[in-house]
């Protein structure tokens, strides 16, 4: 008498459990950046994100709506100026606080690996992504922090800690320290001449001496 015996068939690929937004968001935006990065933003496809996510274009479109949006969500979550500390007016050096926590927002932000990788991104494909999906980045994150420091010079100038000149009055001289080293960065990689520790000091040195009101 023969036993029968039951042969394992193939099964399916096992499919990723459920979990909430909150939690596959970060898994599929760094699977887009990973796509944004080796192939632009033009020949990435949503194929291509679900397939190194793990996931189906199904998957992908429980979470997004398109290509467009998923790029989005991934300038909206990596380009953010970083948390900047509590600052105090009233404290005997409040201008040297001030700056040291502007300069927080700013290199903080740029020690992190994808911050560069994502500015390199835009500036290679800054006329292929859509115009209005960058227009929406401003809007939203740059007009924001911008008008949230307007307000602090201002109250500043009031205050007498600063003194109102060029650096207050424009919108982008304040930065452009951090958005030369940005440039030298993406032109020469690691061997950018200035460390950016370096750049740093030299960036709090040129707004010590520029809004001190003495």
């Amino acid at each position: 008498m023969t036993t029968a015996v039951r042969r394992k068939t193939p099964t399916s690929k096992r499919r990723r459990r459920y979990l909430p937004s909150a939690e596959r968001k970060p898994e599929i935006l760094d699977a887009a950046f990973v796509e944004f990065s080796n192939r632009g933003y033009t020949s990435t496809t949503v194929e291509a994100i679900a397939a190194r996510a793990g996931l189906s274009k199904a998957g992908i479109y429980a979470h997004y709506k398109s290509k467009e949006d998923i790029f989005e969500d991934l300038l909206m979550t990596v380009l953010v100026p970083s948390e900047r500390g509590e600052i105090s007016l009233d404290r005997d050096n409040a201008l040297e606080s001030i700056v040291e926590s502007y300069l927080d927002g700013v290199y903080l932000a740029l020690e992190q690996p994808k911050t560069l990788a994502t500015f390199r991104l835009l500036v290679l494909e800054s006329r292929r992504i859509p115009a209005a999906l960058l227009r929406r980045w401003h809007d939203r994150i740059m007009a924001c922090q911008l008008l949230n420091d307007r307000a602090l010079l201002d109250e500043c100038i009031r205050r007498g800690i600063i003194r109102r000149g060029v650096m207050t009055d424009s919108r982008l001289l304040v930065g452009t320290p951090a958005v030369s080293w940005i440039c030298h960065h993406l032109l020469f990689g690691e061997d950018t001449f200035i460390p950016l520790a370096e750049m740093r000091q030299d960036h709090k040195r040129m707004l010590m001496e520029l809004l001190s009101p003495r």
